[in-house]
């Protein structure tokens, strides 16, 4: 069937509708093009923001951020890292010998181990954002942990030194003259104090009775405030502490400003920051549990430990990447860290020790309590060749600190260290000449935690392994995305809003009417060229662009 001429022009749209209808597809066009070009914009933006901002490290500072309730602060309060006290005691086992003289040297055994768990918790927390400082009460105890150990601390004997004998006795040698330590050691053989123990190794840990410590206990209980004598007993007495931190400055972030309201250790000397040194200084050391921010490779960390009652410097040793999937450090005690050639070394005017050995007999009631690495490890070899049983390993004996340097979070440690006993003595008490001059092993123990807690290796990886390439990711995409909304958008608004397309159809074909095209001839459009010419247009406009009355004639 042929539609004639007439009845096709009457779906032919009037020369305003037509313009109306072309009005509006430019303007729905227009407005999405624009729409994507805004977008695009703005994704780039944002894109580019990000990468000037940071938004990982403004995250960062946030969880880090030093705030009652914040994720830091609970770590402070109560750190969840899993701290130990591995403790081995050294059985004598030739005494008799050795006090007859058919032993030239004492016979040493290594008994443990014996584990403890520390428990770390800091109170009375208060900020100053005004100062940026923040003020902690530390509080330490240690729990036994059975399953862990060589046997109940209670069932283990050993042959040990008498601390109150020898400690006594080298004091009053010290300050007292020939008659004052005569006297003492003919007081010492009636009460029957011994110069060795039979004592179990929870005596020896935790406090054992002899006359000497009761009577001095007695008459100067202002200077023996105890009945009974303990290595860890008098190393984790309960005292009263109070600790001032740094927050304002981040590079010294979380170092000590003052600890029990001084700067120093009063007990090695200190007296104010411009005398101080390097033994005694505990302003901008830290404890252990956060250090600053992006750590170099070059910073010596000096760490204070009140029991140690010594400033100890930590080194860098090497970078290590085989274990938690991010790099850290690890830090090693300087190998002079005992010596008297060390900066850190205190001043000594009388009765100094041998070379290797640290002083700290006036943090202990006067005790001759001599601290060095463990089985005499980097001293004086001459102390050495007074034992046998004595295997110094660089290896196992060394102390450790692995630390992630972004954060400065540790990671793990291990601080170890032996207590001594520096006997000197008195020609008016040779109850001690067995130790004349020599420096006596008592235990050693080793402070370690071998990994972070899960709450902590799980943030570390999310800040270091996931979430920089993730970053980076979201960055790069939201980029690539705006620009190709942008020039799409472009595109859009600025391509042709009409293309001549040419078809070859062989079902439906346009049949060029010459009632339809001609039009000088026509008379539908006699009345005006122009509806004419926009008549015509239509027919070369796309179907993509608008939908328009079907003008095509069916045969």
């Amino acid at each position: 069937m042929v539609v004639g001429a007439k009845i096709s022009m009457q779906h032919v749209p009037s020369k305003g509708r037509i313009s109306i209808m072309r009005i509006q597809n430019f303007t729905v066009r227009k407005r999405q093009s624009v729409i994507k070009i805004v977008y695009g914009t703005l994704l780039v933006v944002v894109a580019i923001v990000m990468l000037a901002i940071d938004p990982l490290k403004i995250v960062t500072n946030w969880i880090f951020d030093m705030k009652e309730g914040s994720f830091l602060y609970n770590i402070w309060e109560e750190p969840p890292y899993k701290l130990y006290a591995e403790v081995w005691v050294y059985n004598y086992t030739n005494v008799d010998k050795y006090m007859s003289g058919e032993d030239s040297v004492l016979k040493l055994e290594e008994v443990g181990p014996f584990l403890y768990q520390e428990f770390r918790t800091n109170s009375n927390i208060t900020i100053d954002k005004d100062r940026g400082v923040m003020h902690i009460t530390p509080h330490t105890a240690l729990k036994f942990q059975r399953n862990m150990s060589l046997a109940d601390t209670g069932d283990v004997h050993i042959l040990a030194p008498n601390i109150a004998l020898l400690a006594i006795s080298t004091l009053l040698a010290d300050k007292l003259g020939y008659l004052a330590n005569a006297g003492a050691y003919y007081s010492i053989n009636a009460l029957g104090s011994k110069l060795f123990r039979n004592l179990t190794v929870e005596e020896l840990l935790w406090g054992y009775e002899d006359p000497i410590v009761t009577i001095a206990n007695g008459l100067l209980p202002g200077w023996i405030d105890f009945q009974k004598i303990g290595i860890l007993d008098r190393f984790y007495a309960e005292k009263a502490e109070t600790a001032e931190l740094e927050l304002g400055d981040v590079s010294k972030r979380f170092s000590i400003i003052n600890w029990n309201d001084s700067p120093g250790i009063v007990e090695q000397g200190f007296t104010d920051l411009n005398t101080s040194i390097l033994c005694n200084r505990v302003k901008g050391t830290y404890e252990g549990l956060m250090l600053p921010p992006n750590v170099p490779k070059d910073r010596v960390i000096n760490i204070f430990r009140r029991q140690a009652c010594r400033i100890y410097p930590f080194a860098f040793h090497k970078e290590i990447n085989d274990q938690y999937g991010f790099n850290y450090y690890r830090f090693m005690m300087e190998q002079s860290a005992f010596n008297t050639s060390s900066p850190y070394a205190c001043e000594c005017r009388e009765n100094c020790l041998p070379d290797g050995f640290v002083d700290v007999s006036n943090c202990y009631y006067g005790f001759p309590i001599a601290l060095s690495k463990p089985h005499f490890l980097d001293t004086d070899p001459v102390q050495m060749s007074y034992y046998e049983g004595m295997k110094p390993d660089p290896e196992i004996h060394s102390s450790i600190l692995d630390l992630e340097p972004t954060l400065g979070v540790p990671l793990a440690l291990a601080s170890k260290i032996q207590v001594n006993l520096a006997v000197r003595t008195s020609s008016g008490n040779p109850i001690t000449r067995p130790f004349k001059n020599k420096v006596v092993p008592m235990l050693w123990l080793s402070l370690f935690c071998k990994e972070p807690p899960p709450t902590v290796l799980t943030l570390l990886r999310l800040r270091l392994v996931i979430a920089p390439p993730l970053i980076i990711t979201i960055e790069v995409l939201l980029f690539l995305i705006g620009v190709y909304l942008g020039i799409h958008g472009f595109y859009r608004t600025f391509k042709p809003k009409y293309t001549i397309v040419e078809t070859n159809d062989d079902k439906k074909r346009c049949i060029a009417d010459a009632d339809l095209f001609n039009v000088t001839e026509n008379a539908a459009f006699n009345e005006d060229d122009v509806l004419a010419k926009e008549a015509v247009s239509l027919l070369s406009i796309r179907e993509e662009d608008v939908e328009l009355p079907n003008l095509m004639i069916d045969t």
